[in-house]
């Protein structure tokens, strides 16, 4: 058997095991137990798909995403975009992530709350 005929059977074999949901692309992806959650707060809109062993989130809009673990009494905030996922598997959850690092660096909150630097520097009329 020649080597070009060995590998079309591996993507063969690779593409017939597997399928599109089974695979997850991401730049970045964090895991946790799921026995370990108390809640999740998404404060924004999300489109749920419900699966055999879990369910995926997909997020419509930016925002911060924060995981509140029960068992350390502490939380995992994440920046997240339009796109990303939160996925539920079995007994993991996983937070994915596609969007290049940088962009989540640059992204602020849509809070109506959150000011910019030009808006906190800015003197209104007000307070002169």
């Amino acid at each position: 058997m020649s080597e070009k005929e060995v590998m079309e059977r591996v993507e063969n074999n690779s593409t017939s095991e597997t399928t599109g949901e089974d695979i997850i692309e991401a730049e970045s992806v964090t895991i946790v137990n799921v026995a370990q959650i108390q809640s999740i707060d998404i404060s924004t809109k999300f489109r749920r798909q419900v699966k055999d062993n879990g369910w995926i989130l997909t997020l419509l809009q930016p925002c911060k995403a924060t995981v509140n673990l029960s068992t350390s009494i502490r939380k995992v905030e994440v920046p997240l975009l339009e796109g990303d996922q939160l996925i539920k598997e079995q007994e993991d959850l996983f937070i994915v992530r596609k969007q290049a690092a940088d962009q989540y660096r640059n992204h602020r909150s849509s809070s109506p709350l959150a000011k910019s630097r030009d808006e906190l520097v800015q003197k209104s009329p007000e307070t002169i």
